[in-house]
């Protein structure tokens, strides 16, 4: 009698504990975090999706992944417990944990049971930020097209424009946005006198004067500095090494400031940074600009410099971190392992260099980093650094385990 209550009692707590798991909430989530990555909207290995209930019972090239009611049978506990790792899912990573195995056990035992309705995982390729750029509508005819957008949006809001400022708060947001100073007392009597005749007048006179400032570059190509990542030496200065960038870098930030001034365009100033050792070699001035990459180089190991480069290229001029990619396919950005070292490809040619100055001091050759020599190199009382192509078919090697 005790015997027969002990295998009720058991057989009741093993149904319970089974359907006590929600697929939702202890299931979904494991494979969210562990599995979309490979089985998800972007990549199907194996044919296999395991975003939503349907795909997962849909089962995969082998077949069945799922036997409800039969966890024994069921493809995916083997996987997920599989005692060698390279047979073990998933393959990177800490394997799954003993009660997250648990819960897809008893979710299996009770069924598989599973919503009616749920939606699946968006293909990240096709996110907004990776579609054609199309101009948008006007929501309504006005003399400016941006506050045509910021109106709509108020009037959305319930929320009512303030007045336009008067002209003397207008003179002093306009020279701290374009120059980030105030202007000075004889700038606003001078700015007072010129509107007396015509207000709007004086003010599209004054911001084209502004604009047309030398501290206007100053003021805007800060800001991008700050997006590449500029430093005027990287160097310690205190042992007077130089491993990461080059002193002299500061060419590259008068380049900037130079740029922004002479209105140079934004797809120009990309073209210069990345190749202007290709697209203008003879031109000094462009050859500057090179100090983005030179800012990212690091003498000790190229791997390094070629890592920074991919990452900073991209994260500055896509708004994208290519440097998850390294090791292994990108966890839920579009961009593949492969594309990865593709994209480092077409900085692998190059090679630092110091150039000499018209009417500058000689400068000493340049000799490259040789593990276990000893050698340290020297900051250069002058000169430009740059990058130039030494390799013209240097081969592009891609990692296996994220260990060149």
């Amino acid at each position: 009698m005790r015997f027969t209550r002990a295998i009720i009692f058991l057989s009741l707590t093993a149904v319970c504990t089974a359907q006590s798991v929600d697929y939702l909430r202890d299931i979904k989530p494991v494979l969210k975090t562990r599995c979309y990555a490979c089985h998800g909207g972007l990549k199907q290995k194996a044919r296999l999706r395991l975003d939503t209930a349907e795909h997962i019972l849909r089962g995969s090239k082998d077949g069945n992944i799922i036997i409800p009611k039969n966890p024994a049978k069921s493809l995916i506990l083997k996987k997920i417990t599989a005692s060698k790792q390279e047979d073990r899912m998933p393959p990177e990573g800490e394997p799954l944990s003993p009660k997250q195995i648990e819960s897809i056990r008893n979710w299996i035992e009770a069924g598989a049971p599973v919503p009616k309705v749920e939606a699946s995982q968006v293909d990240p390729r096709d996110h907004w930020s990776f579609q054609p750029i199309k101009r948008p509508l006007l929501p309504q005819k006005t003399a400016n097209p941006i506050d045509a957008f910021i109106n709509d949006r108020l009037e959305k809001e319930g929320i009512k424009p303030l007045p336009p400022a008067d002209f003397n708060t207008l003179l002093r947001r306009v020279y701290i946005d374009l120059t980030g100073l105030p202007p000075t007392r004889e700038q606003l009597h001078d700015f007072q006198k010129a509107a007396q005749s015509n207000h709007n007048a004086a003010f599209e006179s004054l911001v084209d004067q502004l604009l047309a400032s030398p501290q206007y570059g100053e003021r805007w190509g800060r800001h991008w500095m700050d997006v590449w990542r500029y430093s005027d030496w990287y160097g310690r200065r205190a042992v007077n090494d130089v491993r990461n960038s080059y002193p002299h870098i500061w060419r590259w930030r008068d380049w900037i400031i130079n740029s922004m001034n002479d209105d140079k365009g934004y797809d120009r100033m990309i073209m210069e940074m990345l190749a202007a050792d290709e697209i203008a070699p003879e031109d000094d001035k462009a050859i500057a600009a090179t100090g983005f990459i030179v800012r990212n180089w690091y003498s000790l190991n190229y791997n390094t410099w070629m890592q920074d480069q991919v990452e900073h290229t991209g994260k500055a001029f896509l708004g994208l971190t290519f440097n998850c990619a390294l090791c292994h396919d990108h966890k839920y950005d579009p961009i593949s392992q492969k594309e990865y070292f593709a994209f480092r490809a077409f900085f692998e040619p190059l090679e630092f260099r110091h150039d000499r100055i018209p009417g500058g001091p000689n400068v000493p050759k340049y000799v490259r980093y040789k593990p276990g020599s000893g050698a340290s190199l020297k900051p250069i009382a002058s000169g430009l650094p740059r990058v130039f192509d030494e390799m013209i078919d240097a081969k592009t090697r891609i990692y296996e385990g994220g260990d060149y």
